[in-house]
């Protein structure tokens, strides 16, 4: 076992050595650096693979050959060039940084847009075709027993069967006759509906193709942008950090110590062990316990996140809450019962004599026509939709990774510096000499300023006693 863990160390250690330099010594060396550059595209080729099948959706068969060119391309670009392997790493660890977080920010964003905005879009269109929907029942009178037409109808014609009743007389008969027809001038009211639901239809398919946009570019375009940004700002640190000297040069790395033990050795100004004030500004690394600094970073890295979580969270209480309301509107408005209008008719039928002196009662009648309206349709009412699962489990797994990607974000920042470090040692050099030289310039600075301040006090110190004495001697002198 141990023999075991020996070899695989003594294989670890070579396989750095080749990915990080130029040097290979025999084929063996060059075998080993084929295979680890293949199985290391290999496993990049099939998150590609796996983000184009699913995330973008792509066909399988163009994501197989997409996959499959940028495995054979990467291999080819690792086993030659070293700046490619490097640039390859610090792309891997800039997406655990804010690069990264970034993208998987906008990620979040865009499956809120996918399930709970495009939800609460589409409830509301619901709620306005229901509105609709009741305005054009009520216009078409569908239950005509019921209506307010229907019942005014009845009225009339029965009251003209009470006056047949009474229009003999013995010697007189009066031949009442009596149409009655009713009609609804609505057809202005209708064309009104037809243009309001054109104009809904017409809205509706206009936000619809919209949102349709928004989110394939969303899907498509904003990965394939994230990626190049990404690309683009590490290219952009990489060249940077090689060429100023003094970009994030603030961390005493174990060639800084070796560095500083060797000027001891001969000789010459040394730097460590740090004072408090030179430990808070230059950061050791790799270092295992978290520092003020990694804190610092920490929360820089959470604070886009919190205010992320805030929106997703406001957008789908706001998705919530139209669900709740429609709910809860549509459980009273089926517990409402149908309003009772009352409607009567009183019927009195008079004889009066030719000289207008006798008048004689004949008849009096009390007519019912009372009839119901339901204020609102059972079969218009809307029925809203709930998409919180759906966004809520990706969700979940994004904050799940962006909390881990802020709590190892200092360590990954170390990670890019060693990195770097690891593949130029000739820039390493420099840098260290750099660092080393501003420490020690600043420590010289400072004991500067304390001698001055110093040969400031006594020269003080020493005019006093001098006035002093000679004010003793102008004293003894009267």
């Amino acid at each position: 076992m141990g023999s075991a863990l020996v070899c695989l160390g003594h294989t670890g250690s070579t396989l750095v050595r080749l990915f990080t330099s130029e040097h290979r010594q025999s084929c063996k060396d060059v075998l080993l650096h084929f295979i680890f550059c293949f199985l290391f595209s290999l496993l990049l080729g099939s998150l590609l693979f796996l983000g184009l099948l699913f995330s973008l959706q792509y066909n399988l068969l163009v994501s197989g050959i997409i996959s499959g060119c940028g495995v054979l391309l990467l291999t080819a670009s690792l086993f030659i060039s070293q700046r490619v392997r490097c640039f390859t790493l610090l792309f891997l660890i800039s997406c655990s940084l804010e690069q990264g977080r970034n993208i998987f920010l906008a990620t979040g964003l865009g499956l809120v847009f996918l399930w709970n905005v495009r939800n609460t879009f589409q409830n509301l269109h619901r709620v306005a075709r229901s509105v609709m929907c009741n305005l054009k029942q009520e216009v078409d009178f569908p239950d005509p027993d019921f209506s307010p037409l229907r019942a005014y109808v009845d009225m009339i014609r029965q009251i003209s069967e009470k006056m047949e009743n009474v229009a003999e007389f013995g010697v007189v008969r009066f031949n009442v006759e009596t149409t009655v027809s009713g009609s609804v001038g609505s057809e202005k009211t209708k064309e009104k509906l037809e243009e309001a639901a054109q104009m809904l239809n017409t809205t509706a398919e206009t936000a619809q193709a919209i949102y349709n946009s928004v989110v394939f570019i969303g899907q498509r375009v904003t990965p394939g942008i994230g990626v190049v940004v990404l690309a683009v700002t590490t290219l952009i640190f990489f060249k940077v950090y090689r060429q100023n000297k003094s970009y994030l040069n603030c961390c005493i790395t174990p060639e800084f110590v070796r560095y500083d033990k060797h000027q001891n050795a001969n000789g010459k100004p040394h730097v460590l062990p740090l004072t408090k004030k030179e430990a808070k500004r230059y950061q050791t690394i790799p270092s295992g316990w978290p520092t003020v600094s990694d804190w610092k970073t920490t929360l820089k890295f959470f604070m886009p996140v919190v205010v992320h979580l805030f929106t997703w969270s406001a957008l789908i209480g706001l998705d919530a809450l139209l669900y709740w309301t429609i709910r809860t509107v549509n459980w009273h408005l089926t517990q409402l019962k149908p309003t009772d209008v009352p409607l009567k008719a009183f019927v009195n039928v008079s004889l009066i004599s030719l000289l207008d002196v006798l008048s004689l009662y004949l008849q009096f009648h009390q007519l019912a026509f009372s009839y119901s309206i339901k204020i609102f349709r059972t079969e218009c009412l809307p029925q809203p939709t709930l998409l919180i699962s759906q966004s809520l489990v990706p969700l979940s797994v994004i904050l799940v990774v962006l909390a881990t990607m802020g709590l190892l974000a200092p360590k990954f920042l170390q990670a890019k510096v060693l990195l770097i470090e690891r593949f130029y040692c000739d820039s390493l050099t420099e840098r260290v000499q750099y660092l080393h030289a501003k420490i020690v310039r600043k420590r010289s600075k400072k004991k500067l300023r304390a001698l001055k301040s110093t040969l400031k006090s006594y020269g003080t110190n020493v005019s006093a006693l001098v006035h002093l004495s000679l004010t003793s001697d102008v004293i003894f002198f009267y």
